[in-house]
């Protein structure tokens, strides 16, 4: 069967019954799919342009998320739309998982410049009748006058006669290890590294000078297995289908070439003259780029298959780098706890201070570290993938268009990214809306919406009247589900750090420093996440942005040996706390679904503002309920 994608006029062929998911993501063609093409989130939304009978007929699911008049338009779900002929679609904007802004620069502390891949310039006595010696011999004894025993690759010995012959018995020698793998004829200094961030939802990646630590490009791009899922349990399921692991594997690597690729493009270095790549990620995507089945993590214990550090060799793996080249993976802790969380650590120095730090890397999958020296507990909790604006009616991520703040004073105002008329809202923005409309009473502690404000309709409270936004037909509001969408989110990372402060024996005011990474982490409002309680009630200057730190971590990696040391001693000294075997945590969790707690005691000064305007909107509803 032919499916033809507009705008982008693409045929991909298929095999009959397949759907229109099945199509696009064969295709490449970027359609939103955040439940892995289980009819959960409704968002692969397209248009049949023709050959709607060749289509199965609608499905249940396809009611539930389709109006009747997007039906009558001839709108279906790509996931549950079958394809028994030819057919013509059409992706709206809204079914696109859109251009987002990524941060993906983050703090980065010096080091001294000691990578693992080393050149080395050599100048070898020619050989003559009175000195025979064999070519490799001959390199490997001079190399040993400066202390190195080193073994030669047998690419290298295959070329070595001709490259110190070329070079006028001068070479450049690049060393992995104990090994020779690749010699070059005269002095050729290159020496290149990329790094790796592999995300949940965006992966990062930074092209290096590994003689001077110097960073010569980053750039970003969407996760391209987010096609198979929005979150990690998506995934994991996706990985125990037929093929499934192999496509997630191939998915990452793919994505990964084409940064590479990006970035060898704009600085005119060669692919071949990187030779080594650093990778972080969660543990799930640890497993899903190395193939490894992630299948058993997410049950009781919760085991990563591998938690050690790894070196592979590029051409194995898949990488395009230089064919001899080494893939570098740094270690996992526990449960959902990887190199990315390492990262962070690494990057932020917590291990070094003195005083009480929180580190949170807020995220799909939020890693949360607590601590100070050697005492430093860390979790992971499912916040979801609320704040990336799934799951949200009208949310959307921080792409051009997205409401990204907002305030209530008199009445509504807001920002949008690029200043551009508003298409939906995102994290940062669903946060400012939740917290503000705490603030001025038009919700209650546990989220409950009132309904005689002006801005609030049947279906919402209204951001963005439809003739302010972009498409000018629809009003832009947050319902009563999204709400119960945040308050889960934030509910789960409240958890987690009240768990650890308990383990630690700590309260909020003992609290030094919160130091926030992450994308999403870098545009939120921390008055907005204190207010609903997804921070803990410390002063603001106490709030640091860090951004995203698993990538300056995964550079760390690349450009110090010694920094990989301390990834590996702080996986093994770190505190791991797996928040579903805690046994306060179902009442943690209960209690931190009021906003910005069940107890308001936790958060005097949030709560005296709240209290006294959530009292007087009672009051002139209910008297009695007010007292």
């Amino acid at each position: 069967m032919n499916v033809k994608f507009l705008p982008e006029g693409k045929h991909v062929s298929i095999v009959f019954e397949s759907t229109i998911l099945d199509a696009a993501l064969r295709g490449n063609i970027d359609l939103a799919s955040e439940c892995g093409g289980e009819a959960l989130c409704g968002r692969c939304q397209v248009i049949i342009v023709e050959g709607s009978e060749n289509l199965s007929p609608i499905s249940e699911e396809e009611k539930k998320h389709l109006t009747n008049e997007k039906l009558r338009m001839g709108f279906r779900l790509a996931c549950r739309a079958k394809v028994t002929g030819d057919v013509v679609v059409k992706i709206p904007i809204s079914s696109r998982t859109g251009i987002q802004k990524l941060v993906v620069m983050g703090i980065e502390p010096p080091l001294i410049i000691d990578a693992h891949i080393k050149k080395a310039y050599i100048e070898l006595a020619k050989s003559t009748l009175d000195d025979p010696t064999a070519d490799d011999i001959r390199l490997l004894k001079k190399i040993k006058q400066v202390g190195l025993e080193l073994k030669i690759d047998y690419g290298v010995a295959k070329k070595l006669p001709d490259v110190l012959r070329d070079g006028g018995w001068k070479i450049t020698a690049t060393i992995i290890g104990e090994k020779i793998v690749d010699i070059e004829a005269g002095d050729s200094p290159a020496l290149y590294g990329f790094a790796v961030d592999i995300g949940t939802t965006k992966v990062a990646g930074f092209l290096v000078d590994l003689s001077t630590g110097e960073l010569l490009h980053a750039s970003g791009m969407i996760n391209p297995q987010i096609s198979f899922g929005e979150d990690v349990i998506s995934r994991i399921s996706h990985a125990m289908e037929k093929d499934g692991i192999k496509e997630l594997q191939e998915a990452i690597v793919e994505a990964i070439n084409s940064l590479i690729e990006k970035a060898c493009d704009i600085t005119d270095i060669h692919r071949e003259k990187i030779y080594e790549v650093s990778i972080v990620g969660n543990t799930a995507m640890h497993h899903l780029f190395l193939g490894v089945n992630p299948e058993y993590i997410p049950f009781s214990p919760y085991p990563p298959a591998i938690a050690h550090s790894l070196n592979v060799d590029a051409a194995e793996m898949g990488i395009k780098i230089h064919p001899k080249g080494n893939i570098h993976v740094l270690p996992n802790i526990a449960g959902f706890v990887g190199g990315d969380a390492i990262a962070c650590i690494l990057a932020t120095r917590i291990y070094e201070k003195d005083d009480l730090h929180m580190l949170i890397d807020l995220g799909t999958n939020t890693e949360i570290a607590f601590g100070y020296r050697d005492n430093i507990f860390i979790c992971s909790t499912a916040s979801g993938p609320a704040f990336e604006g799934a799951h949200i009616k009208q949310g959307m991520r921080a792409a051009t268009g997205a409401i990204s703040s907002m305030k209530i004073d008199k009445d509504v105002s807001f920002e949008t990214i690029d200043d551009a008329k508003p298409r939906g809202i995102c994290g940062s923005g669903i946060v400012d809306a939740i917290a503000e409309m705490l603030r001025v009473g038009i919700i209650d502690t546990a989220g409950e919406m009132f309904h005689e404000h002006p801005r609030v309709t049947e279906q919402g409270f209204v951001v963005a009247w439809k003739h302010e936004t972009a498409n000018g037909k629809d009003d832009i509001v947050i319902t009563q589900k999204d709400i119960r969408e945040v308050q889960k989110a934030k509910a789960a990372i409240q958890t987690g750090w009240r768990i650890m402060m308990n383990k630690l024996g700590v309260v909020e005011r003992d609290i030094k420093k919160i130091i926030i990474a992450g994308a999403f982490g870098s545009f939120i409002n921390p008055a907005s996440a204190e207010t609903i309680g997804m921070l803990p009630e410390v002063a603001l200057s106490a709030v640091t942005f860090v951004g995203n730190t698993a990538g300056s971590g995964a550079r760390m990696a690349l450009k110090s040996q010694e920094e990989r040391l301390k990834a590996d001693e702080i996986a093994r000294k770190v505190h791991y706390v797996e928040l579903a075997a805690e046994e306060d945590f179902q009442m943690e969790y209960i209690n931190a679904l009021s906003m910005p707690h069940a107890n308001l005691d936790y958060y005097p000064q949030v709560a005296n503002s709240i209290k006294a305007r959530i009292s007087k909107v009672l009051l002139r509803k209910n008297k009695n309920l007010a007292s």
